[in-house]
């Protein structure tokens, strides 16, 4: 009887997977360099280790530790969950978050992963037993100290604020930069011109829409070099900064450490003549003066009346200067006035004028012809003339182009055209925007009880083929659009009875 050995195998020990996480809270020059410095510290410390295999270096380079969307943290965090780190290395509970809620979310998850989080200073494993909960308290004076490091900045900028001596950011200001000596402004000439200009614009009651064109044509730009916007327009014209003024603390941060816009949630300060103003106080009063009431006119809301000759004397005696047809009442998409508009779509550049405009007028007492240009100021886009004048310079226009004979000769398709649901025979009519279309015979005699029926524009019917038979037309609605189409039969259809709906 033979005997085999069978050698044992070796076990090769699976190498940890370590990773480590380094962040600097400001951007200044020493900080750069503690950060590589931290990362060539790691990355001898993980590759010098026979037990670890190096698995990256995760940074964060001017951001809070109290903000979670730290872009190298929630790179790591995504790298942990797709399996490909078992351990990682940090200075401190400070370096991984100053948010004791943060803290625990991510080591509590990572630990759900197997992962655990090394705290150098603290000598600390989260995957440990008691770790957590040492971690927690470290986390706790770590927020305690950040806020009152926090609170301490915040009376330090207070108390200078209180003594007149603001935190200057004006050199970031469209229009100003930082003069020789410090501390001190001026204006940027090119740039104050553009500010200058827009304040007169706006004071004129120029459209946002006008100025922005303006703008465009005079080649103005904002300092990131692209086109002046509504958004700069109005940031121009609230800012106190043009007329030499300077607010302290407009903005803040809040629990959550971001920054918002101070709208009465802290003090701020008001200096008065602090600096070299670019506009004039009366311009600059002027201009912010239209741009509240504009701001205002949205919300305001003129009294619905029915559209009767008693409430609109003037409702008959309005008409388009370009081309002399009468202007019809349309409600506005507030709902809360009435626009009087031309209907011609063939009338270009046509009229459309707000309720309000019109009673501004007083009281009208003749036909009446208005024009419209929107690149003059608001007061002066809409101009008037009485009738006699206007006649005297125009012409009422006519787009009704003659209507060629219904014969066969004109049409391919003469008298061979049905309705799909009735049966009933197209008519061919004219509306009184002078639109040819063709229209159910059944619809048009009994009344849309007895047939929806179908509207066909004359040029949608003259794309029917040149072929025998009858043509059923149907009408329907794809993707909120009206859309055509027919059938073809060698039968006429037969048409049905008001009646009974049965079929003749």
């Amino acid at each position: 009887m033979g005997v085999t050995v069978i050698e044992a195998k070796t076990l090769q020990k699976k190498l940890l997977r370590v990773a480590a996480y380094c962040r600097v809270s400001t951007d200044h020059e020493d900080q750069e360099s503690s950060i590589e410095n931290q990362k060539v510290h790691y990355e001898e410390l993980i590759n010098g280790n026979p037990d670890y295999e190096y698995a990256g270096i995760y940074y964060d380079h001017g951001l809070s530790g109290f903000k979670e969307d730290r872009p190298g943290f929630q790179k790591m965090m995504e790298d942990a969950r797709t399996g490909k780190i078992d351990l990682i290395i940090t200075k401190s509970i400070t370096r991984f978050a100053r948010n004791t809620d943060t803290i625990l979310k991510a080591t509590r998850e990572l630990k759900e992963l197997g992962i655990g989080v090394f705290f150098e200073l603290q000598n600390l494993n989260t995957l440990t037993q008691g770790g957590e909960l040492l971690m927690t308290i470290y986390a706790a004076f770590a927020q305690g100290e950040s806020e009152n490091c926090r609170e301490l900045a915040l009376m330090s900028k207070r108390r200078r604020f209180e003594e007149g001596r603001p935190l200057y950011n004006l050199q970031n200001a469209f229009g100003y930069q930082a003069g020789k000596t410090p501390g001190t402004f001026e204006i940027v000439p090119e740039e104050a011109a553009i500010i200058k200009q827009i304040f007169i614009w706006v004071a004129e009651q120029y459209t946002a829409s006008t100025i922005i064109k303006m703008s465009k044509a005079a080649g103005f730009k904002k300092r990131s070099g692209k086109d002046i916007d509504f958004v700069e327009i109005s940031n121009i014209i609230r800012n106190v900064t043009y007329k030499g003024d300077y607010i302290m603390q407009k903005t803040f941060i809040n629990e959550k450490r971001k920054e918002l816009r101070n709208r009465g949630r802290v003090q701020c300060w008001y200096i008065e003549n602090d600096h070299p103003a670019i506009v004039s106080r009366r311009l600059w009063d002027k201009a912010n003066t239209v741009m509240q009431e504009r701001y205002e006119e949205k919300f305001r809301h003129l009294e619905m009346r029915p559209m009767t000759e008693e409430f609109f004397p003037y409702k008959n005696k309005l008409f388009c200067g370009y081309c002399g047809n009468r202007l019809y009442a349309e409600k506005q998409k507030s709902g809360a006035q009435y626009s009087f508009a031309c209907r011609r779509k063939e009338c270009s550049p046509g009229v459309c004028i707000p309720q309000k405009v019109i009673e501004s007028w007083g009281e009208i007492k003749g036909n009446t012809y208005i024009t419209y240009d929107p690149d003059k100021p608001i007061p002066k886009q809409y101009s008037r003339m009485m009738e006699a004048t206007w006649k005297r310079n125009h012409k009422k226009k006519n787009f009704f182009v003659p209507m060629k004979s219904y014969t066969k000769e004109n049409y391919h398709y003469y008298k061979r055209i049905f309705c799909e649901k009735c049966g009933w025979p197209l008519y061919r009519v004219r509306s009184m925007h002078g639109v040819i279309k063709f229209i159910c015979g059944g619809q048009h005699t009994f009344g849309k009880e007895f047939c929806t029926g179908v509207h066909v524009p004359e040029e949608a019917m003259n794309r029917l083929p040149e072929k025998n038979g009858y043509f059923i037309l149907r009408e329907e609605i794809i993707d909120g659009e009206k859309c055509y189409s027919y059938s073809c039969r060698s039968e006429k259809p037969e048409r049905k009875r008001p009646d009974s709906g049965k079929e003749d």
